[in-house]
């Protein structure tokens, strides 16, 4: 009888805890589209998009809403997507919108771009973090929209240090045994030049005025129309990076006498003054001046030229940490890395958010002079913009999300920073 009673007690026990369990459940499967949105009148008082959805127009008034981009203009600035974050492409396929945050720095980019001489040498102006995830490559997109808006000239290069991380098939150059060619790398990046300016190239007629020679056997002649050259160097792939410095070369010398104005954009430029992951085969390691894609690039950002304005970035993802492998760990001499919450071997910059430890001196000294801009966290009411705009879209599903207190728990736990917010957020 005592072994009887005893289980009885202890299913009375877990009938007990299973009615407790169901019984709270009931509330937690409260339909998202039955809670208000917002109860706090003083807040939903507050917009959160904009009705401007025209970068030509955005003012300081505007900062901390939302604006729409036009998918048309989307699909010619970033055809393959890399101007954008990956997590953000997720977000906005998920919300069927591309929905962008006006932020100061890119106001504050767009200010200098009207109020300069574009008779001078080209201004820079370099956005650094305050810390990881702070959105620069958002700020960067929203300039971009501007620049396409504007018809300028653009010459954009996302994601940067993939050309020295990601090149799987460098191989010497045919014609320098002493550069490398990083074919893959430099297509997709001349499709991305076509696409973005084809209408330019078209209206101003835009033709070489140089001779290319490739081989023996196979040149380009002066007066061949930049998309035509494009088009035989993304068919040709092993003369794609050659392609990029002939580009760059056309772009520096006629800019100025067809008045072109031209925006040129770098994502993570640090790791172009760094090192690389390409291996020679004596194992040495590739410099990014020897690679023929990132040498072109750089003459960009020399001062020989004019009618043009010069934006980059500086970031973690461009530092490149060197690393050599012995069995099964690797040997880093690096003062500042981490390998949490990566992949087994995958190193990640983990020091001072500043100019000189991002840039270090041969970085600054290629930029100078430049204007940098520092890109924050949010403010409070670009928070409570983001937070809102994830409630419009019912990204917010669990109901304490959507109330005051888990508005409070969100900013406990991501600090306002934007990165860790998306993060956050996602995951409930």
């Amino acid at each position: 009888m005592t072994l009887i009673t005893s289980c009885l007690i202890r299913a009375r026990g877990t009938y007990r805890s299973l009615y407790r369990f169901y019984a709270n459940s009931a509330t937690r499967t409260t339909d998202v589209h039955s809670v208000a949105q917002d109860s706090s009148p003083s807040k939903a008082e507050q917009p959160f998009r904009t009705t401007i959805n025209d970068p030509l127009l955005h003012t300081e008034k505007d900062v901390g809403l939302f604006y729409t981009v036009d998918p048309n203009d989307l699909k010619k600035i970033s055809p393959f997507g890399k101007a954008l974050p990956l997590q953000f492409r997720e977000e906005c396929e998920a919300f069927n919108e591309t929905s962008v945050m006006i932020r100061q720095p890119s106001l504050d980019v767009i200010k200098l771009m009207k109020q300069i001489n574009w008779n001078l040498p080209p201004l820079k102006v370099v956005l650094f973090p305050s810390e990881v995830g702070v959105g620069m490559s958002l700020c960067l997109f929203h300039v971009l929209h501007y620049g396409f808006r504007k018809r300028m000239l653009l010459v954009n290069t996302p994601t940067a240090g993939e050309v020295l991380k990601l090149a799987l098939d460098a191989t010497p150059s045919p014609n320098n045994e002493q550069m490398w060619d990083t074919p893959a790398a430099a297509s997709a990046w001349l499709k991305t030049f076509a696409i973005n300016n084809e209408e330019i190239l078209k209206e101003t007629d835009f033709r070489t005025k140089f001779t290319y020679t490739w081989s023996a056997r196979e040149s380009t002649p002066a007066g061949t129309h930049l998309l035509d050259l494009i088009a035989y160097a993304t068919d040709r792939i092993k003369y794609a990076s050659e392609c990029v410095g002939a580009i760059v070369k056309e772009v520096k010398t006629q800019v100025k006498e067809k008045n072109i104005q031209t925006l040129v954009t770098f994502d993570t430029i640090n790791s172009y003054y760094g090192p690389s992951w390409i291996v020679k085969p004596d194992r040495s390691t590739v410099k990014p001046n020897e690679v023929t894609m990132v040498k072109a690039l750089q003459e960009l950002l020399l001062p020989d030229w004019n009618n043009a304005f010069i934006v980059v970035t500086i970031g973690p993802k461009g530092v490149l940490i060197p690393k050599v492998r012995e069995k099964d760990n690797w040997l880093v001499h690096y003062p500042h890395f981490r390998t949490e919450h990566r992949l087994p071997g995958v190193l990640m910059y983990d020091g001072p958010m500043t100019v000189k430890s991002l840039l270090r001196t041969e970085g600054i000294e290629a930029l100078e002079p430049f204007v940098p801009i520092q890109v924050q966290k949010y403010t409070d009411d670009e928070f409570n913009s983001q937070y809102r705009y994830y409630l419009d879209r019912n990204w917010i599903q669990n109901y304490r999300g959507r109330e005051d207190e888990g508005r409070k728990e969100i900013l406990f736990f991501t600090a306002k920073n934007p990165f860790e917010m998306a993060k956050f957020v996602g995951s409930r």
